[in-house]
């Protein structure tokens, strides 16, 4: 469950937090057999209209979980470091971190909220393309240079949406907010 809340501040602030993520033993199972637990969220800033909403700013941010089966611990890759957990309850606990998102600001006065979509799987278009080189023979650098053609990408997409790996999208919204 994803949930998205306004901090009562003068500049709208959404607090996206993931909860439960682990109930689902789909995912720890896949991650204790060696697959990475890629979570991806993108929260955005919404201004709501009559026929369609529009979207007015976006901020999106990843990280990727991984099981060392040796040490006995998680290890949590983002975009500016790495943080080794002890055991299964930290690595809850760090899934449960609520994300303060502050950078989208509405444009013009309105009705705005927040929607936010996390998605968690554990294979993704960039592994199918590594496995694949490797089964040809060839280097990570390989890839970088020789891109596949956009049948072979919807093939590998197809595979990757039908593999039985678990994988979801979970989307929440905070309330409706004014600006002047």
């Amino acid at each position: 469950m994803v949930r998205v809340e306004l901090e009562e501040d003068e500049i709208p602030t959404a607090r996206v937090s993931l909860h439960g993520l682990l109930d689902d033993d789909r995912f720890l199972s896949a991650m204790e057999s060696g697959f990475p637990l890629y979570i991806e969220y993108r929260v955005e800033l919404r201004e709501s209209r009559s026929l369609w909403d529009r979207t007015v700013d976006r901020s999106e941010w990843e990280y990727v979980v991984l099981y060392d089966p040796v040490r006995r611990r998680y290890r949590v890759e983002y975009f500016d470091g790495t943080d080794y957990l002890p055991d299964l309850a930290a690595l809850r606990q760090r899934l449960e971190d609520v994300y303060q998102v502050s950078e989208l600001q509405p444009d013009q006065p309105g009705e705005y909220y927040f929607n936010a979509v996390v998605s968690v799987t554990t294979l993704t278009d960039e592994d199918v393309d590594e496995v694949f080189a490797w089964l040809r023979g060839e280097d990570a650098d390989s890839l970088s240079r020789d891109r596949p053609g956009f049948v072979t990408r919807t093939a590998r997409k197809l595979l990757v949406r039908v593999a039985p790996l678990p994988r979801m999208e979970i989307e929440g919204k905070s309330e409706k907010f004014e600006h002047n």
